[in-house]
């Protein structure tokens, strides 16, 4: 009873371990459940919430993208931020942003009883915001960003 006790720890450490090397724990998430339309509410209010601290014209961002970053927002952040002026690369997904890259981006899209939580980290900030879902399944863009002071953990 004993060795299997020992073998298990064994097998749960090493699958722990697999885990923690697949992907850098301060990357960017989007949540698989986020569609396409969901998206793009997310993405149009991101850029004009980032336009205001960040110039458009002045700032190249680099986004952490998740990995893979096969996702519906990803492609519409890329597009939006670009369509408004913005410089955008991405980072390398495992080293992450370098210093001399740009702004570093990094955002966060899941889902939280009826709608998305989306939060943005930049500049030592973390903004946040909660969209609510309607009956027919659109998010509603109805509150501003709850920005905090030295909310990122990303080494901005």
């Amino acid at each position: 009873m004993k060795d299997i006790r020992v073998f298990l720890s064994l097998v749960v450490a090493l699958a722990l371990s697999a885990c923690a090397t697949t992907s850098r724990p301060s990357m960017s998430y989007v949540a698989p459940t986020v569609t396409a339309s969901d998206a793009q509410t997310l993405a149009d209010d991101a850029v004009q919430h980032l336009a205001d601290p960040l110039p458009p014209a002045r700032t190249t961002l680099v986004l952490d993208t998740p990995r893979g970053a096969n996702d519906a927002l990803t492609a519409s952040m890329l597009e939006k931020l670009r369509a408004r002026g913005f410089g955008v690369t991405q980072a390398d997904p495992q080293t992450g942003p370098k210093a001399d890259q740009g702004t570093p981006l990094r955002y966060l899209a899941s889902p939280l009883e009826n709608g998305v939580v989306l939060r943005l980290q930049y500049l030592g900030r973390e903004a946040t915001k909660f969209y609510p879902r309607t009956a027919d399944g659109r998010l509603l863009n109805t509150a501003p960003f709850t920005v905090r002071e030295g909310g990122s953990t990303n080494g901005q």
